[in-house]
């Protein structure tokens, strides 16, 4: 695949206006409607949509499956990320988080799920 210039604009302009748009959403509603709409699958979706329009379907489907695993780190992350903040701080917390995503998809390889 070549990405041009062009595509490569779009892709960030794209991603980048769903981030506003859930920082927007978290000014307007409060954080928790702006992870709400951070943890939508529209954001998952976005990045499908952009792999099929470079690659097809083929390789947007495989994208999907990686999409469902990291959703399932995810939902690990998140939970160790909240009750990590108030005992070690903003910071430590993502390093906390961040070790136990990389844990469980580290596990989930050798099972053959990725």
């Amino acid at each position: 695949m070549k990405l041009s210039v062009r595509s490569i604009t779009f892709d960030f302009l794209f991603g980048g206006a769903i981030v506003v748009g859930a920082l927007l959403v978290a000014s307007l509603l409060g954080p928790t409607a702006g992870g709400i709409l951070a943890g939508a699958p529209i954001r998952a979706s976005g990045v499908i949509f952009l792999q099929y329009l470079h690659e097809g379907v083929d390789k947007a489907t495989e994208l999907t499956r990686g999409v469902v695993f990291a959703m399932i780190a995810n939902v690990f992350f998140a939970v160790v990320l909240y009750f990590s903040i108030p005992k070690f701080g903003l910071v430590g917390a993502f390093l906390v988080a961040s070790a136990v995503f990389i844990a469980v998809i580290a596990v989930m390889k050798p099972m053959g799920l990725l």
